[in-house]
């Protein structure tokens, strides 16, 4: 007899992932200025973190969204004075995101808001706790992007 769903730990894991994705989105989302959506902050959060100048392609690709979602997102964005789009000066083809001082203020302002929460997190757990958790999930999610790639049914996907 094959175990039940409940009893897989590949299914247990994803439930973990899936609730914890839910916490932080929530939590996050309660402490977002009027207007703004989470898809909005995760830009800011990417250009903050990452640094701005980055064509909405890179954008949609970092974000695991289509190109005319992103720029659905951008097109708010700029109206809400959170983000500039630019014409590249090396080719004018292109676009280029960048962080405006109201995006900026907004993102730390978030942050700000939260930091009663990050620092609950960081008492709560250990850097080592933290640390020991990332070589499963980097394999899990290069995996996951790998076979999300795949078209039709793979051969034999595995990682091994």
């Amino acid at each position: 007899m094959s175990p039940s769903p409940h009893d897989r730990p590949d299914v247990a894991v994803f439930s973990e992932i899936g609730v914890i994705e839910h916490h932080m989105r929530m939590g996050v989302s309660k402490h977002l200025p009027n207007g703004m959506t989470y898809g909005q902050f995760e830009v800011l959060l990417h250009l903050a973190r990452n640094g701005d100048g980055q064509s909405p392609a890179d954008l949609a690709q970092a974000m695991l969204m289509g190109k005319s979602a992103m720029n659905g997102v951008l097109r708010k964005m700029v109206a809400q004075g959170l983000v500039t789009v630019l014409t590249d000066v090396n080719d004018r083809r292109r676009k280029r995101v960048r962080l405006a001082r109201p995006g900026l203020d907004a993102y730390a302002g978030i942050l700000e808001a939260m930091a009663w929460k990050t620092d609950a997190l960081r008492d709560g757990f250990t850097d080592a706790e933290f640390r020991a958790a990332l070589p499963f999930l980097r394999a899990l999610r290069t995996y996951l992007g790998d076979v999300s790639e795949t078209i039709g049914e793979p051969e034999a996907v595995s990682r091994r």
